[in-house]
């Protein structure tokens, strides 16, 4: 019998690439999707869709019943942010135990409510729950190529059993930092995305490098004043989950967030650059007008996030860059 030692819930490309990371490192995976065609498909491949070029290792299951993956004492949550909560109330009743404790893998903020993950499945799940956010592309990570992340654990997870889940879930070419600061590392994830766009923007405009560095470096900006107001810390948006995977997703190729923002700049439609990536989810576009909500909220001027959300509203790109070059001039 199949005795998962981790059970990943969601088979996206993300969640699908750590199974196959843990998998190949010697844990045995149970790899739950909703889709009942889709998971017939992977486990006759052995492959993912958007992952063609990496077969799954043998200690790797897929399957559209959640039943191995329930069973393990480890859950991880890898469904797209805005439908993760009530995929979960939906979820957790089938489970005839719950695990300890429970690690997101999504980017977002919930347009619903603004809150986190962690702080909106504490309440479903009725247990704790952390954030593993980073720089990563899911085709790297499932390749082997080494990757550094961040695991964020609440603080009433202890010391020891934080360092285990560390040790457990790091291999040879995934390196896991521990933290503490679980509202950060996800603010970051979520605001990353954001900015990414807007670095889509410049270049898709192409208004060169020099543009760019600055509108990273001032977004980073943006991304530390909401993190330290909502009571995150300013070391984590100066690590791994905030100026690092900013970094990745500003001028990764890879990057879906960048590369609708560089594509809205070239002139296409926000609903035409959507359907060029194939419909796939572009997380800023969920979480800008959550991040502007919040920021309102606590009297912060975000500039750039609120330019990417005009840009969403069907204003001229020139326009935003416009109105960010003529602001009132400032003390950095």
């Amino acid at each position: 019998m199949f005795r998962a030692d981790i059970g990943v819930f969601g088979s996206g490309a993300w969640g699908t690439a750590l199974a196959i990371t843990w998998a190949r490192a010697g844990a045995k995976v149970a790899l739950w999707g909703t889709f009942p065609d889709e998971m017939a498909q992977m486990a006759a491949t052995r492959r993912h869709l958007r992952l063609k070029d990496v077969a799954f290792p043998d200690n790797l299951q897929t399957s559209d019943d959640p039943a191995a993956a329930f069973a393990a004492p480890l859950w991880i949550s890898a469904m797209p942010t805005q439908v993760t909560p009530e995929a979960w109330r939906s979820l957790r009743p089938r489970a005839e135990q719950a695990p300890e404790l429970v690690i997101h893998v999504s980017k977002g903020i919930l347009q619903s409510t603004h809150q986190t993950l962690s702080q909106a499945l504490t309440g479903v799940l009725d247990v704790p729950v952390g954030a593993l956010s980073g720089p990563t592309f899911a085709d790297e990570v499932s390749r082997g190529v080494p990757s550094a992340i961040v695991l964020a654990l609440p603080q009433t997870v202890s010391d020891e059993r934080a360092k285990a889940l560390q040790a457990q879930l790091s291999s040879e070419k995934l390196r896991i930092y521990l933290s503490r600061d679980v509202v950060g590392t996800e603010l970051c994830g979520a605001l990353k995305n954001v900015l990414a766009i807007a670095a889509g923007l410049v270049d898709g405009l192409k208004l060169g490098y020099n543009a760019r560095a600055a509108l990273i470096t001032r977004g980073l900006a943006e991304m530390a004043r909401l993190v330290e107001v909502l009571g995150g810390q300013p070391s984590t948006v100066m690590g791994l989950a905030g100026m690092g995977d900013l970094l990745l997703t500003a001028t990764g190729p890879q990057s879906r967030n960048r590369t609708f923002g560089e594509l809205v700049g070239r002139g296409q439609s926000v609903d035409a650059a959507r359907d060029a990536l194939g419909g796939q989810v572009i997380e800023g576009m969920f979480t800008c007008e959550a991040a502007l909500d919040l920021a309102q909220e606590h009297g912060l001027d975000l500039p750039i996030a609120a330019e990417v959300q005009r840009l969403l509203n069907g204003e001229r790109p020139e326009e935003a860059v416009r109105r960010l070059m003529t602001r009132s001039l400032k003390s950095e």
